[in-house]
C-alpha cells in the first residue's frame, strides 16, 4: 500500500512538473515580457483589475449580507407562525376544557338539584304516609329548617349502624336529629347532645 501512495506522489510530481515546464511558465514569462514593453497597458490592466476588485466588493457583500437576511427572516418568519399555531391551538384546546367543564359543572348543578328534589319528595312521601295530609304545613316548615339551617354535619356515634343521622344546628341553638324514617324528628337543646 505504500508504494502506490509512493509511486502515485512521484507520477503526480513528474506530471505537475513536466506541465509547468512545458506551458505555466513560457506563459507567465511571455506575459512578463510583454506588460514591460508596454508600461501604459500595464498600468491600464493594473488599475482596471484594482477598480473592479473594489468595486465588486460592494455588490459581493451585498449579496452575502442580503443572503443571510433572507434566510435568517424566511427562518423568523418559520418560527413565528409555528409558535402562533401553537398558541392557536393550545387556545382551542383550553377552550374545549373550559366548555366541556362548564358542561360538567351544569351537569352536576342539575343533578344535585334533581338529588335534593328527590330527597324532598321521598321525605314528603313518608311524612304523608305517616302523618297523613293535614300536616303538610308541618313537613314544609321542617323543609324550611333544614334549608336555613346554620351548620350540618354527620354525628358521631360510636355504636352507629352507619345509617348517618343527620344533625341541623338551629339559629335558636337548638340540634335537629333526622333520619327520615317514619319516626318524628327530635328536636333537643345543644348542650345534651
Amino acid at each position: 500500500m505504500a508504494f502506490h501512495c509512493y509511486f502515485f506522489l512521484a507520477s503526480a510530481d513528474k506530471i505537475l512538473g513536466s506541465i509547468e515546464r512545458k506551458y505555466a511558465r513560457p506563459a507567465l514569462d511571455k506575459i512578463s515580457r510583454y506588460l514591460q514593453s508596454q508600461p501604459l497597458t500595464t498600468t491600464w490592466v493594473t488599475m482596471t483589475m484594482t477598480l473592479f476588485a473594489v468595486m465588486s466588493i460592494l455588490p459581493v457583500l451585498s449579496f452575502i449580507g442580503l443572503s443571510i437576511f433572507a434566510f435568517c427572516s424566511s427562518m423568523f418568519i418559520a418560527l413565528a407562525f409555528g409558535f402562533a399555531a401553537v398558541v392557536a391551538l393550545e387556545i382551542m384546546f383550553a377552550t374545549v376544557l373550559l366548555l366541556v367543564l362548564g358542561g360538567l359543572l351544569l351537569l352536576s348543578f342539575a343533578v344535585t338539584t334533581f338529588s335534593a328534589m328527590a330527597y324532598l319528595t321521598f321525605c314528603l312521601g313518608q311524612h304523608l304516609r305517616t302523618q297523613g295530609r293535614f300536616e303538610i304545613v308541618e313537613w314544609a316548615q321542617e323543609t324550611t329548617q333544614h334549608l336555613n339551617s346554620v351548620s350540618v354535619k354527620l354525628e358521631d356515634n360510636d355504636g352507629s349502624d352507619g345509617s348517618g343521622v343527620l344533625i341541623a344546628h338551629e339559629a335558636n341553638d337548638q340540634v335537629k336529629r333526622e333520619n327520615c324514617s317514619p319516626s318524628r324528628s327530635l328536636m333537643v337543646p345543644s348542650g345534651s347532645t
